[in-house]
């Protein structure tokens, strides 16, 4: 009975394993890159980023911590989305934005790139009046406003630098031009 028990355990096991390995390697099909990946090899930089509160006096550190994809240009100007904005494989609102670049509202009170995004059906607030700010900080970077990155949220969790989009909307490039740069197709208007 304890040989045939130890057998039929052992079975188990080899089927277990054939099953496991079917499932995780499919001969002939590349697996994607995971979104840092992708975010390297379109000529970014993925980092981890804090989110942080912006009380006026002070920067508040929270909980959340988000891997971002950095782009660079020569000109110093820069563009930050999260990783999985980048490599996701359908479109989301982010990529649809900035693609699609919807118009610039015709007077914007306040801070341009915060009307903007309010306009476009996402929010760079952190709290629920129009004072609460915040943005996202690499780790590693000073916690100061120069290092803060401020983001245009969207419904479905996907989000992009909020000036990089609008400045892209009025026909510049900071950072990278991102249009060619989306794992997903993201179809124009």
């Amino acid at each position: 009975m304890r040989k045939r028990a130890i057998a039929l355990s052992l079975a188990t096991i080899a089927t277990a394993a054939v099953f496991t390995s079917q499932a995780t390697a499919s001969p002939g099909k590349a697996q994607p890159p995971t979104p840092a990946a992708w975010c390297t090899g379109h000529g970014g930089h993925p980092a981890t980023y804090r989110a942080y509160y912006d009380a006026g006096r002070r920067l508040t550190p929270l909980g959340s911590e988000r891997q971002l994809c950095h782009f660079q240009a020569k000109d110093h100007s820069q563009l930050v989305l999260p990783t999985d904005t980048l490599a996701a494989d359908l479109p989301t609102l982010a990529a649809l934005a900035y693609v699609r670049k919807p118009p610039l509202p015709q007077h914007p009170q306040g801070n341009p790139s915060a009307a903007y995004c309010a306009s476009i059906g996402g929010t760079t607030q952190f709290g629920n009046h129009k004072s609460d700010v915040g943005g996202w900080i690499r780790r590693g970077d000073p916690v100061d406003r120069d290092h803060l990155h401020d983001m245009c949220v969207f419904a479905d969790g996907s989000a992009i630098d909020a000036w990089g989009l609008t400045y892209h909307t009025g026909g510049v490039i900071r950072g990278a031009d991102l249009a060619k740069k989306f794992r997903a197709t993201v179809p124009p208007r």
